[in-house]
């Protein structure tokens, strides 16, 4: 029962990040309290670990003319600060073509006719990617995605910015 007990606390303590765990001998009294005595989180001194954002649409929305052309500078050093970042978003699945099995789609605000394409607000759509081996289906209710968010721009078959928001490796919760 110890035996199964010690795996049980190693194996989950080798599950998480960044965790380090201490050899157990089996002459310690406790080998379940021995072990978790000696987990260590590992930061290292000039690295922060990971933020992940809880994001709103309005959280990534900047002032822009309806109609004018996109430019980078447009953007503020908040949205910036989530490029590259782990962000939690909720919002809509925007319908098209196909209803099922969904690797990627373009989540939006609303579940109105808007959001995408020319005359949208380009701040109120992101372009999704699931992780390899994960699908979706589409839905009416709003979903929370969680992913890597980076600031990319989508040029439409008309040459303009369509989209400045991109989310890879995410999942729909």
């Amino acid at each position: 029962m110890k035996t199964w007990i010690v795996s049980c606390a190693l194996l989950s303590a080798s599950l998480l990040s960044s965790v380090t765990v201490g050899p157990v001998s089996a002459q310690d009294p406790d080998p379940v309290d021995s072990a978790r005595t000696q987990i260590k989180t590992e930061v290292p001194a000039n690295e922060e670990p990971p933020k992940t954002f809880d994001l709103t649409f309005d959280d990534l929305k900047f002032d822009m003319q309806k109609g004018s052309p996109f430019e980078r500078s447009l953007l503020t050093s908040k949205i910036n600060g989530y490029h590259n970042s782990t962000v939690r978003l909720r919002g809509y699945i925007r319908p098209s073509f196909s209803q099922t099995g969904l690797t990627k789609f373009i989540f939006v605000r609303d579940n109105k006719e808007c959001c995408f394409g020319p005359g949208a607000a380009i701040y109120d759509c992101v372009l999704v990617r699931l992780q390899d081996g994960s699908k979706t289906d589409y839905t009416v209710r709003p979903v929370t995605i969680e992913g890597k968010f980076s600031l990319k721009e989508y040029k439409g078959p008309d040459g303009n910015v369509w989209s400045i928001y991109r989310m890879s490796d995410a999942e729909v919760k």
